[in-house]
């Protein structure tokens, strides 16, 4: 199985194949979306991406992982050393 396509992005909206959901953020795994609520993990621009955010999509089976920085590419990206510890 396969992660859904993202079939459009723009500003502030993101489209992915077979949702009728228009995400602000979102993140996909193989046989799914949703929305990524940066509040959930105290996501914010800097330090970035946390390891709860990227744990939840690695347990629902994603082999390769793309973050994407943004528009303005002011996310980042979390990790220390090269190395982002997922036992969290």
């Amino acid at each position: 199985m396969t992660s859904p396509e993202i079939a459009s992005l723009s500003w502030g909206q993101m489209k992915v194949k077979g949702s009728n959901t228009t995400y602000k953020d979102c993140k996909v795994w193989p046989g799914g979306s949703r929305t990524w609520d940066w509040r959930e993990t105290g996501t914010e621009h800097s330090p970035g991406v946390q390891p709860a955010d990227v744990k939840e999509v690695v347990e629902k089976g994603v082999q390769t992982l793309v973050i994407g920085r943004g528009m303005s590419e002011a996310l980042k990206d979390g990790i220390q050393g090269g190395q982002l510890d997922l036992d969290c």
